[in-house]
């Protein structure tokens, strides 16, 4: 019975201390105004090949409207997708520094190149500041937000990127131009 007390105690107190594992309470990357009426969400993977072609177009679609949209975007790294989850990380090291939006640019179009090498060789790219990015990516410290932007993809039953939310609906991404006349439509 000792044994069982053991391993029972031992059980608790590993939940316990993954349960307590500090939450990262970094905003989510998102453009637009927070109270505007339309809000987009993406759930997306930076080797994702389909959101490599749809994700920069969605983001060009927003900037052209600011004052009626608010873009949210959320990692749903794929598990097939070996590089995108720490992809997914560096963006988020990328982000403390205000350059997400840049540097997920230069991953959606190296999709074939992710290695952790290359992840650091783009934020010099950007000017960000190594000594930062490299021990914010090096720490793992974006894990948990990471892990947090997929738990809320699974809670919304995503099972595929990209996956486009509008005011809490999925919708078919049809290309730039349907897509504007949609938002267009919303007004």
């Amino acid at each position: 019975m000792k044994r069982f007390e053991k391993l029972i105690v031992l059980s608790l107190l590993i939940f316990a201390l993954t349960a307590c594992t500090p939450a990262d309470t970094s905003p989510q990357a998102s453009l637009g105004k927070a109270d505007a009426p339309v809000l987009i969400e993406e759930f997306s993977d930076f080797e994702c090949p389909a959101c490599g072609v749809v994700s920069p177009e969605l983001e060009e679609v927003v900037r052209k409207n600011l004052d009626f949209v608010q873009f949210k975007y959320y990692h749903f790294p794929l598990p097939q997708h070996t590089r995108a989850f720490p992809a997914a990380e560096a963006s988020e090291c990328a982000n403390e520094q205000g350059k997400f939006w840049e540097y997920s640019s230069i991953l959606f179009k190296n999709q074939k190149n992710l290695g952790d090498d290359s992840l650091k060789q783009f934020a010099a790219k950007l000017n960000l500041d190594t000594e930062a990015f490299n021990t914010c990516f090096d720490s793992q410290v974006k894990k948990n937000k990471v892990k947090a932007n997929l738990y809320e993809g699974r809670r919304r039953q995503v099972s595929f990127t990209p996956s486009i939310y509008v005011n809490g609906e999925l919708v078919k991404w049809s290309g730039a131009e349907t897509f504007e006349a949609y938002l267009n439509g919303l007004r």
